[in-house]
């Protein structure tokens, strides 16, 4: 049994189809957003911002773990709030600059996503205690290097929309 030339052209797909030309466009406007001076400053902005945070979340953490003596989960909780306010205040000024836009709106979809991303280290940092009986320190530390890079991205296009 043979196809018919016209069937056969109707299931081609052309090299050039949208999806694939789409594809090209979003890889170049992706990288084209990676070489912009502009996002570059604010991504190593943001790393230093957040590793100011990370300091005042492992200083509370640590406080909280050993001093107060709560359990590491909760300490987790306390610390995160501490480095989420640290992390609010000099992102909104520094990193982004962006003063324009109501800082309680911006507020809340900062603590949202930095929730949403708490969430996801909260999750990392006790399946590394689970799985590999790892330091709870160093295990909090890893969860967050890991969630920080999606972290940036939404905080810069939505949260500050800068």
């Amino acid at each position: 049994m043979s196809v018919s030339d016209e069937t056969a052209r109707t299931l081609e797909f052309p090299v050039a189809t949208p999806t694939v030309a789409g594809n090209r466009s979003y890889g170049s406007r992706l990288k084209a957003s990676i070489l912009r001076r502009r996002n570059q400053k604010q991504a190593i902005r943001f790393l230093v911002v957040g590793s100011s945070g990370y300091v005042v979340n492992t200083i509370a953490f640590w406080i909280f773990l050993h001093a107060v003596g709560v359990d590491y989960k909760l300490a987790f909780v306390v610390a995160f709030f501490a480095g989420c306010a640290n992390n609010f205040v000099w992102n909104r000024t520094w990193t982004f600059q962006a003063q324009e836009d109501h800082a309680g709106k911006q507020a809340i979809r900062f603590v949202l996503v930095s929730a949403l991303v708490a969430l996801c280290a909260y999750a990392i940092m006790v399946g590394l205690v689970a799985a590999f009986n790892m330091w709870k320190v160093p295990a909090n530390a890893v969860a967050w290097i890991i969630t920080t890079p999606a972290s940036f991205v939404v905080q810069k296009l939505w949260s500050f929309k800068a």
